[in-house]
């Protein structure tokens, strides 16, 4: 029987991101940061810009891939109710 592939991507939006790693085992969320800047240790104004965020999820999600000996699976922006 073959394994299953483990996968490690993220979701964002305005308020935050999420890294999720994915095995044959099921889904786990594996990190959570808020859209605040002490979250994401970054200087500046109160909120982070969209972009920012998006940067963050990725290099989050890359390092628990390496982390994990997992594969890095992209990020999804996620739309938030208004």
């Amino acid at each position: 029987m073959k394994q299953r592939r483990r996968i490690v991507s993220g979701e964002y939006s305005k308020s935050g991101y999420t890294v999720v790693l994915c095995s044959s085992a099921g889904e786990r969320v594996v990190h959570t940061a808020g859209n605040h800047p002490r979250d994401s240790h970054a200087a500046g104004p109160d909120r982070l810009t969209l972009r920012r965020v998006r940067n963050y999820c990725i290099r989050t999600c890359r390092e628990i891939a390496a982390e994990c000996r997992a594969e890095y699976g992209g990020v999804n922006r996620v739309e938030e109710d208004a």
